[in-house]
């Protein structure tokens, strides 16, 4: 005779109570924590990147804390997290980290619903981002160009100027040695209209002749009003003719407002900015001037030159 199954049901739901609040665990709350820490990821990355910008700036960390926090908290969904006082492994580093902290409450860990069932209450959940700063010690430049260090304003007041290449200019360098003015067309990548300099090289290369690279056409009108990085020579072999190649001694930002090359049928002439000196007639030149200038677009860019205003701020990890 059949035995009755009534009850049976509840026994199986006894037996399998305790795995299936084990995947609610893992579904829900580890799936909470994941959320948790990309928020505070993302938060320790915007605070070191704001961090070292500020930096890199005006070479004071100052309010590092609380600008690490705004930044922190804004990239939680529930606008709060803890930010440790920012720390500096040395004088171009910070290291942000943050940490779980519950709006409303201001509880250190996130409540486990399912998980507390198997004995685990709550999590705290840590973030950290590494940014550095300085100025460029090897980059690739856009505009294949070295211009003379006596043409660079060390005030980095945002003087206007007509820095020329058409003429015979000589001047100082930076051991008083005399130099040529104006600038220099460098030894470009083959195909672009771009040039890679690291000043562990002795010298860079100059392009054989005066003439602007036809190649950079495609390009030249996004640099009108674009500041860039430029290379300033204190050097050159200047023996007989042409420099054949620039001793770089560091890199400097600059702001295009203009210029006028040479290249039969490909002359670009921008003068985007009547107050500065026109060039007019023969003259071929880059109108511009200098200016402090901090980029978080150089990811590839090497640290570690002398400082002459222009700074990479950038993420480590």
């Amino acid at each position: 005779m059949l035995q009755s199954e009534r009850g049976a049901s509840a026994v199986l739901v006894g037996i399998m109570i305790v795995p299936l609040i084990g995947c609610l665990a893992i579904a829900l709350d580890v799936g909470a924590l994941y959320v948790e820490r990309g928020q505070l990821q993302n938060g320790a990355d915007a605070a070191a990147l704001a961090v070292a910008q500020n930096c890199a700036g005006d070479g004071v960390c100052d309010n590092a804390w609380s600008q690490a926090a705004s930044f922190a908290n804004a990239n939680a969904n529930d606008g709060a997290a803890n930010t440790l006082a920012p720390s500096f492994p040395n004088a171009h580093t910070v290291v942000i980290t943050d940490s779980t902290r519950v709006a409303g409450t201001d509880a250190p860990a996130i409540y486990h619903p399912f998980a507390a069932v198997l004995g685990i209450d709550s999590t705290t959940v840590r973030a950290s981002a590494t940014a550095e700063w300085g100025p460029p010690k090897a980059s690739a430049v856009v505009l294949p160009i070295a211009l003379s260090f006596c043409e660079f304003r060390p005030t980095l007041d945002g003087t206007l100027q007509l820095i020329r290449y058409d003429t015979n200019v000589s001047c100082k360098g930076r051991d008083g040695h005399p130099i040529p003015g104006g600038f220099g067309w460098l030894e470009r990548v083959s195909g672009l209209c771009e040039a890679f300099v690291d000043l562990d090289d002795a010298t860079a290369p100059s392009e054989p002749g005066n003439s602007y690279p036809g190649v950079c056409d495609p390009g030249m009108a996004e640099l009108a009003g674009k500041t860039i990085l430029i290379p300033i020579f204190d050097g050159a072999d200047v023996v007989s003719g042409p420099a054949k190649w620039y001793h770089i001694y560091a890199f400097a930002a600059f702001t295009v407002t203009g210029w006028k090359f040479s290249g039969g049928n490909k002359m670009p002439t921008v003068d985007l900015d009547p107050a500065a000196p026109h060039c007019t007639g023969n003259c071929r030149g880059i109108q511009g001037y200098f200016d402090h200038w901090v980029s978080v677009d150089a990811a590839a860019v090497e640290l570690g030159g002398p400082d002459l205003g222009a700074s990479i701020a950038r993420l480590k990890n």
